[in-house]
């Protein structure tokens, strides 16, 4: 037993003896490797009267937390030792030996907050003062003194804990979390005292290093809050710390202005920064050495690889850089979210490709279907006939022949008789009556069958083009998504500033260019308790600041409440304005009318007036052309664009039900900046432009929607000016004006370039009654005007 167990023994022992070496080479690595170097200098670094606190408060903070508290002790106690302070070094030993008995007194692990620690610590470090007060006999000013160091120790803990905390972080710090480093690191910088380098102090060298390093990476405020922290311990002892501090502060601002210029323009942001804070206060002494530390960092800066830079910064746990981070994390959700989007595009595509190429829309049968009708009648009449070996075998040829003479006589009169078959093989056949009931039935059969595949085939293609729209429609999405959104930030604080001026109080302006190149602004104000007062202010300031005319889209006000804030959206003023007039009459002993009208205002600049003429009158036909008006608002609300949304919809209407469904779609699109129109239509009849002197007419010629699977459409353009009108009409209108001037238009033209009036109601309602006098008070179809008229707003 005892054999056996000394290998193990050893074994055991070698296997601990090497796992704390294994934990000693941990402590190593990773930020202990950057605080051991950092705690030596906080050791040396010293304030008035000669107190060492930072390196007590830094062996604290340590506790709780990954980073190695007795390695940081030794290093501080040899920075202090450096230092020549026998007194400093016993009160801070003392300090972290009772520091150690308190936390293993009441079990002070990872468990215990920073304001317990800061607590220990501060009563660790009284205690040995008190002591050497007692053996020296008291003294005020000791006790004075004794108290400063705990309370300053005390207070350090809690930005060295929150330093600490930092550097273990692997992602990006706070703002607090920024400036605790940065003051830990100004302190470490600080015990470097007067160390010079061919007559460059390096403490004054590294600091401006610092400066400039934080303010590339982080932008201003952290480069003028670094150059704060870094210049008032840079300074202990000097008459001239409150030049450093403001010189490096102002410069560290200046650096950050200027970081996007690179390495060379924050160099010079720091330079500029210092000499005209030294032209200010007319500094002549120090200016040639502080000058000349300046361009010796800013060389150092510019020689300092940017992954070194980075390497540090990550090593630490950050990157600085908060702003770019987070707008580098909105960057990413976008591209995930666009690549998203674009792979459910390609999906549909390819499912759309797929129905698209199998579906087959013949209805003629090929060799194939022709050979399976032979088969059927064969194995139906002939299988058991003694003479079915002469006829398909000895007289094949022949006999094939009779059969596709019989199927010629099929397609021309859909049935056989005895007669249409040839005599020879009437004479030859012995069961000539069950031959041609067989044919007939089984022909009839490959009809039916035929025509259903036909509709499926016919439903594949309908199938794969609404694929394709869904398809283009998410495309569309990730393209919209992929856009760049333009801020203008010059614009929104020339706002605020106007804002300000007149006296309202602002909260927040967002100015933004939209994907069509105009503008749309959210106030965010101090609310007026809903009286909505500064309306009419805020439209015209934003007018003016803006050099366009801007209106309220909507305002959401919290009424009533003094704190409350009102939230205005405006959006740039549409130079065209619409008015529209109707006018509708169903046919006569009809109640109800098969057409059916949408005005629609997308909200990005389009005006969108839509007629549909259902089939026939009545019931059936105002379902269908309703249908049509519906889903034509829901897919232009949608974003479909304007060819997809009539496809679609002649899908549906396709596949909607056994019985026909037709409807026509006549469709313009006005743009209210520019005054062009986009006409769409599917079986309509003529759309007329009235203007000043002269009538002009758009149109197309093209089947209504419903009746093929696969419809084309074209898009025609005109432009409209102001005071002109737009007059949509169905074809029960034009008919009853065509009695009496043929098959054309000109009778309807010269009455509506007749009319005087401005006002597009009446013009509606003057196109149906000389409609309806011209049926002689019977309309034999329904009737429908739609005027609109487009005018430019006053500015």
């Amino acid at each position: 037993m005892k054999l056996g167990y000394l290998p193990y023994q050893r074994f055991n022992n070698t296997a601990k003896t090497y796992g704390k070496m294994g934990s000693f080479i941990n402590l190593l690595t990773g930020s202990n490797l950057i605080l051991l170097p950092v705690s030596f200098l906080i050791g040396r670094a010293s304030i008035a009267g000669g107190i060492l606190p930072f390196g007590m408060a830094l062996f604290a903070s340590a506790a709780g937390t990954e980073c190695s508290r007795y390695l940081i002790g030794i290093s501080v106690i040899m920075g202090m030792i450096t230092r020549a302070a026998p007194e400093q070094v016993y009160i801070t030993l003392a300090a972290m030996f009772l520091f150690s008995i308190f936390c293993t007194m009441v079990n002070s692990g990872k468990g215990y907050s920073t304001t317990k620690v800061a607590i220990f610590a501060l009563l660790a470090t009284l205690i040995p003062e008190f002591v050497i007060i007692y053996m020296q006999g008291f003294l005020l000013y000791d006790v004075l003194k004794a108290l400063f160091h705990g309370l300053l120790i005390f207070l350090l803990v809690y930005i060295f804990r929150n330093a600490l905390s930092g550097i273990q972080k692997k992602s990006a710090l706070n703002n607090e979390e920024i400036i605790s480093v940065t003051i830990l690191t100004a302190v470490g910088i600080a015990g470097l005292a007067d160390v010079q380098i061919m007559g460059v102090v390096l403490k004054n060298l590294l600091s401006i290093t610092i400066i400039l390093v934080c303010g590339f990476r982080c932008g201003a405020g952290v480069g003028a809050a670094s150059g704060v922290t870094m210049g008032l311990f840079a300074s202990l002892y000097l008459p001239s710390a409150p030049f450093i501090i403001g010189s490096y502060a102002i410069s560290g601002l200046m650096t950050g202005t200027l970081r996007k210029l690179g390495k060379v323009g924050s160099s010079l942001g720091f330079v500029l920064g210092s000499g005209i804070f030294m032209l200010y206060m007319n500094v002549s002494g120090e200016a040639f050495t502080y000058m000349k530390e300046i361009i010796a960092a800013v060389l150092v800066f510019i020689i300092i690889p940017n992954k070194f830079t980075d390497y540090i910064t990550n090593l630490v746990g950050a990157s600085f850089d908060i702003g770019n981070r987070s707008v580098h994390y909105t960057n990413r959700i976008k591209e995930m979210t666009v690549d998203r989007l674009n792979s459910f595009s390609k999906t549909f595509r390819e499912l759309s490709k797929t129905f698209c190429e199998i579906s087959d829309t013949k209805s003629m049968a090929d060799k194939q279907d022709i050979s399976v009708l032979f088969d059927r009648v064969a194995d139906r009449v002939c299988k058991d006939c003694c003479l079915c070996l002469h006829c398909w075998d000895r007289n094949f040829y022949n006999t094939y022949q009779v059969m596709f003479k019989i199927v010629e006589t099929l397609e021309d009169k859909g049935r056989i008789e005895s007669s249409d078959i040839p005599k020879y093989f009437m004479d030859r056949c012995e069961r000539i009556n069950d031959f041609v009931m067989s044919v007939n039935n089984v022909y009839e059969l490959f009809k039916v069958d035929m025509v259903w595949k036909s509709r499926i085939c016919e439903s594949r293609e309908l199938v794969s083009q609404q694929l394709e729209g869904l398809s283009k429609v998410v495309s569309k999405l990730a393209c919209e998504i992929d856009t760049e959104v333009n801020f203008k930030l010059d614009l929104e604080n020339s706002l605020i500033q106007s804002l300000e001026k007149a006296g309202i109080r602002v909260r927040d302006v967002r100015v933004l260019e939209t994907i069509w190149g105009k503008y749309e602004v959210s106030i965010t104000h101090k609310g007026c308790g809903g009286k909505r007062l500064c309306v009419n202010t805020v439209e015209k300031i934003a007018t003016e600041a803006l050099g366009r005319k801007m209106a309220k889209e909507a305002i959401e006000c919290q009424k009533g409440i003094k704190d409350s804030h009102c939230t205005i959206k405006l959006i740039e003023e549409e130079i065209y304005s619409v008015t529209t007039g109707v006018s509708k009459l169903s046919k006569y002993n009809s109640i109800v009318s098969g057409d059916n009208y949408t005005f629609l205002n997308t909200g990005n600049g389009k005006y969108i007036v839509a007629l549909s003429d259902g089939m026939g009158s009545g019931y059936k036909a105002a379902v269908h052309s309703r249908a049509t008006i519906n889903m034509l608002e829901q897919f232009m609300e949608s974003g479909f664009d304007k060819d997809m949304s009539v496809k679609l919809i002649n899908s549906v209407l396709v596949l909607k039900s056994e019985e026909e469904a037709f409807s026509t779609i006549d469709m313009s699109v006005i743009d209210l900046y520019n005054g062009e129109v986009e006409f769409v239509k599917t079986g309509a009849v003529s759309t007329f432009i009235k203007r000043e002197h002269k009538v002009d007419v758009v149109k197309s010629i093209s089947l209504p929607a419903g009746i093929l699977s696969n419809i084309e459409t074209e898009i025609l353009k005109r432009s409209i000016g102001s005071g002109e009108f737009l007059i949509h009409v169905t074809d029960g209108v034009l008919d009853a004006f065509k009695k009496e001037n043929g098959n054309n238009d000109e009778g309807f033209i010269n009455f509506i370039n007749d009319i005087s009036t401005k006002n597009p109601q009446e013009i509606a309602d003057a196109i149906l009654n000389e409609a309806y006098k011209k049926c002689d008070s019977k309309p034999c179809d329904d009737m429908l005007a739609v005027v609109a008229k487009v005018w430019k707003k006053v500015s």
